[in-house]
């Protein structure tokens, strides 16, 4: 049976299972008291469960919101008994770790985030990768045709394993991520050697990645968006040795221009949104640089890429750069970018790379031949 198979008969099976849910014969811990847990625990509230309380494994109050917050040490047998919501959702913590954490306290019904999402998701609203178990099990031939024009075993494994993962099927690959540096590795570092390079950060946050890249390769010229201005004034303080050759821009990438609502609370996790409490510029790279040669192109935009690749398209297929475009922002962006740069980018490789825990950070790689 090939990985493939595999994976096709991981998902057969998950159709034939019912959903594990929280239900409110019982109460609920939350262990996690941060944005996620707290989030949650509003949710439980508003629906008519029973919160019991937060768990954390160093408590830094004794009560949150109202509800205890007890470390594992202080629960006595019976409310080990009770159900548990893992309330922790980032890269940081992977996430086999915290389910061994509540099983080796003693807890019997441990729900994981995507088995909350797929109860509550409406009600928690985006939560990056995080969706309904369908949305995966609705477009197999659609992933198997991405999974067939991928250019690497490691990749196509990778692709999978991100896959079984959110379905709940694999959960070890949490801890799972590559030895490869995140955008420029043993993938993209190659075509950009004996070169002066022109380049593009779409998400530059506070110009770490811009940083990475002048220590590597020689720069000719880089454009660099960042519409948070928290993270755009740091982003020019950061670059300013390089401002002969570096624009750096206020602004977010899409398909066209616009004005929209941008959270930025959330530091490097700031998002189109709403109800944010910023408004931004967007506009589309084909308009911005219609004269400018561009060899890479980095997109980390909170759930835009599909938006700026669009608005990136005359520019890739005229100039056909290196392209590492963030997978995660989006449930279906696993297969969705994929499926868009398949369409625009003829004689490419086409890689996929996971830099982080919990299937954040993995990245589409495009490398034109």
């Amino acid at each position: 049976m090939t990985q493939l198979d595999d994976f096709k008969a991981q998902c057969m099976a998950l159709c034939e299972m019912e959903n594990r849910v929280l239900n409110k014969t019982s109460p609920v811990w939350i262990f996690g008291a941060g944005q996620f847990g707290r989030d949650l625990c509003t949710v439980l509230h508003n629906r008519g469960y029973e919160v019991a309380g937060f768990i954390e494994t160093k408590p830094k109050q004794k009560e949150l919101a109202g509800y205890p917050v007890l470390n594992w040490l202080e629960l006595d047998e019976s409310q080990r008994m009770m159900q548990l919501a893992i309330g922790i959702f980032n890269r940081e913590m992977p996430m086999d770790n915290l389910q061994c954490l509540a099983h080796d306290a003693g807890f019997k019904e441990v729900l994981m985030p995507w088995h909350l999402y797929e109860q509550f998701g409406d009600d928690l609203g985006w939560r990056y990768w995080l969706g309904s178990s369908t949305l995966i099990l609705n477009a197999l031939q659609r992933i198997e045709k991405v999974y067939q024009n991928l250019s690497d075993d490691l990749s196509k494994q990778c692709m999978l394993d991100i896959l079984s993962f959110r379905l709940g099927v694999n959960n070890p690959y949490a801890s799972f991520r590559h030895d490869d540096n995140q955008y420029f590795n043993e993938l993209t570092l190659p075509a950009l050697q004996d070169k002066a390079i022109n380049y593009i950060d779409g998400g530059a946050y506070n110009g770490d990645t811009y940083l990475e890249l002048a220590n590597l390769s020689t720069i000719s010229s880089a454009f660099l968006f960042e519409p948070d201005r928290e993270n755009y004034n740091k982003l020019k303080t950061n670059v300013e040795r390089f401002k002969n050759k570096t624009f750096c821009l206020p602004l977010a990438l899409t398909d066209s221009y616009s004005i929209l609502s941008f959270n930025g609370d959330a530091g490097e996790g700031g998002a189109i949104s709403d109800v944010g409490s910023q408004h931004i510029a967007t506009v589309s790279l084909d308009e911005m640089l219609q004269q400018q040669t561009i060899d890479f192109i980095k997109l980390d935009v909170e759930g835009a890429e599909i938006s700026a690749i669009k608005g990136a398209s005359r520019l890739i297929r005229d100039h056909r750069p290196i392209l590492a475009i963030s997978l995660y922002h989006r449930p279906e962006d696993v297969w969705e970018i994929p499926e868009l740069l398949l369409s625009l980018c003829d004689n490419y490789r086409f890689y996929i790379r996971q830099h982080y825990f919990n299937s954040f950070d993995s990245v589409f790689y495009a490398v034109p031949l």
